[in-house]
């Protein structure tokens, strides 16, 4: 069965019968999928593909699921057996707290491990390929919120899926829930602030728990404690939606991708320099100024590219020049050329906060003009009769008025076609 059906099966089956939407589930997965999926039910706001979601959300990354869950059934079998176990009892709550002694135990195991490993650099690098890692750094955290689940648990207990706003009640709740978890176990409250913030809408928000937690208004003793995690996964953030915007985008879906990834970036960058005083020289405001020196020089890139692809796309066109020879819709340099133009107009507001600000509106202006110079040219000659080619004139004025369109200028356009369809009745 697609997987599709499946998932649409068990969501239908959850609110109907839970047993038999975690039998689907145990079904699709197989008894290794389904204990394994059971073990890391407490962290699964955390569990994501960290190729196309931001890491602070991807802290426990898809793909290291299988070789981690075939790691512990080695390391304790016994422990492995007690997942498989719960997870093939189709009731209709899934057998989950007491499994936390188990994960406890394993987490130790883990642990324990890497720790012998360091001394043993075969063993170590052997591990590592069987993990699919680079480094064991996201295996010990993993280790870390596995040991933390019971206080996890307490301290996210109640909270909405989403968190949209973040007044001054709910940063004391949520100060509150975090203090009463580190009196519990004082090594949870780094998973506590990030589990927290992978609900809250706008993640940076959450450095307005800062100011209740240690009562400072800027990042400078922020830097060197539990909270340090926060601002590190937002920074985080901001670079892997740096990577979105590498390039000039070519096609309308790399169009919707680039323009998400700058507002995201903006948005990241942005909202913690409002949310708290980033110092120029901390850690955080090094790191900020170095994201967006790189986001200009990319956009600056972007720019040339875009560049080179208008010109092809919108050449000058003296009177005598044949259109066979210029690109028209439904071919690549025109179609490129009305992507970057597309691309450049919807990030217009958030180039600023890229640092490029004014180069941007300055190439921006400078389409427009260039645009709309090409489209009074067609007319002129339309109007003076000393068109080769009427309706190919006509035509080419249709087009350029598409990119006016995409440019923000669609009442330019319209006003243009209007002229010209005077001018023929004429």
């Amino acid at each position: 069965m697609p997987v599709e059906r499946v998932e649409g099966l068990v969501d239908l089956a959850q609110e109907i019968d839970p047993g038999m939407a975690r039998m689907l589930e145990f079904c699709r997965y197989g008894a290794d999928g389904a204990a394994s999926r059971l073990f890391f039910l407490p962290l699964q706001d955390v569990i994501g593909d960290s190729t196309i979601v931001e890491p602070s959300k991807a802290l426990i990354p898809e793909s290291l699921l299988v070789p981690l869950w075939n790691w512990i059934s080695d390391l304790d079998p016994e422990a492995a057996k007690a997942a498989m176990d719960a997870a093939s009892s189709f009731t209709d709550k899934p057998v989950d707290e007491p499994l936390d002694e188990t994960r406890a135990r394993v987490a130790a195991a883990m642990l324990k491990t890497l720790d012998e490993l360091e001394h043993e650099p075969r063993e170590s690098k052997r591990l590592r390929q069987q993990l699919g890692v680079t480094r064991f750094d996201e295996v010990r955290n993993i280790a870390g919120m596995l040991n933390s689940i019971p206080a996890l648990r307490d301290a996210l207990d109640g909270l909405p899926d989403e968190i949209e706003e973040m007044g001054d009640e709910v940063c004391a709740e949520l100060r509150d829930r975090y203090e009463q978890a580190i009196e519990e176990k004082p090594e949870s409250g780094v998973w506590v602030l990030l589990m927290i913030m992978a609900k809250v809408y706008k993640p940076w928000r959450m450095l307005r728990v800062f100011e209740r937690i240690a009562r400072r208004e800027d990042d400078f003793l922020l830097t060197h404690t539990d909270m340090s995690s926060i601002g590190d996964a937002l920074l985080g953030d901001a670079e892997f939606h740096l990577k979105g915007f590498q390039s000039a985008p070519r096609t309308p879906e790399a169009v919707e991708s680039a323009v998400k990834a700058v507002t995201q970036f903006a948005a990241v960058t942005v909202g913690m320099t409002r949310e708290i005083g980033i110092r120029k020289d901390g850690a955080w405001g090094r790191r900020l100024f170095e994201l967006r020196n790189a986001a200009s020089q990319q956009m600056e890139r972007i720019h040339e590219e875009a560049r080179r692809l208008f010109e092809r796309a919108l050449p000058e066109t003296g009177p005598r020049r044949r259109y066979k020879d210029i690109p028209h819709p439904g071919e690549p340099a025109f179609d490129e050329a009305e992507a970057v133009c597309a691309f450049l107009y919807r990030v217009k507001d958030d180039a600023a906060r890229a640092a490029v600000g004014n180069a941007h509106a300055l190439l921006l202006e400078e389409f427009k003009d260039a645009t709309e110079k090409l489209g009074e040219g067609i007319l002129a000659r339309l109007r003076r009769n000393v068109s080769d080619d009427e309706e190919a004139d006509l035509v080419r004025l249709r087009e350029v008025t598409r990119i006016l369109d995409i440019l923000g200028m669609r009442s330019v356009g319209e006003v243009l076609l209007r002229r010209a369809a005077a001018a023929q009745a004429a």
